[in-house]
């Protein structure tokens, strides 16, 4: 479900709720760079991945969070 927020109102959340970010890198995946970072607690991982924009043009994020639907929906309550 697509909503408005930033990436560090959606992070603050992920600590909130006891993630503690454990890996971070930038790639390029088909012609984009995007920031991936990964969330962990003690039963789940979290990834968030924020389009940085195209190679040639940047643009505003587009964040992608994989996680379950419970922890998806906290997190989504706060957009």
């Amino acid at each position: 479900m697509p909503s408005f927020t930033n990436v560090g109102t959606i992070e603050a959340k992920l600590v909130e709720l006891n993630f503690e970010e454990v890996s971070s890198a930038t790639v390029v995946s088909d012609g984009r760079f995007w920031h991936k970072r990964i969330f962990e607690n003690a039963s789940q991982t979290i990834t968030v991945s924020d389009e940085l924009g195209d190679v040639i043009y940047m643009r505003d994020p587009v964040i992608t969070i994989l996680g379950n639907s419970e922890t998806i929906e906290k997190i989504r309550r706060i957009a």
